[in-house]
């Protein structure tokens, strides 16, 4: 139409090649031992004693790294911790 805005007036129509996922934020969920190893690294790194399966669940949510130091919370695992209490 003349004289009016389009954002397709070079196409005529939108195209897209690629599929747009929405991310929903949500707090990941831990159980209450697993929550207690998170604050356990917390609190006694860089020699925390936790259960192998629950470090290996802190560290693939990004809530943990292991440094050449030990286990260490990251700015997520803290922001966790802190949105819990």
């Amino acid at each position: 139409m003349p004289g009016s805005f389009s954002l397709f007036a070079t196409t005529g129509s939108a195209r897209f090649d690629r599929e747009f996922n929405m991310t929903v934020h949500a707090p990941k969920l831990l159980t209450p031992e697993e929550f207690a190893s998170l604050i356990e690294i917390a609190i006694t790194s860089p020699t925390p004693v936790v259960p192998a399966p629950h470090l290996a669940k802190l560290i693939s949510l990004g809530y943990v790294i292991v440094t050449s130091k030990g286990p260490l919370v990251t700015g997520d695992g803290l922001i966790r911790i802190t949105e819990s209490e």
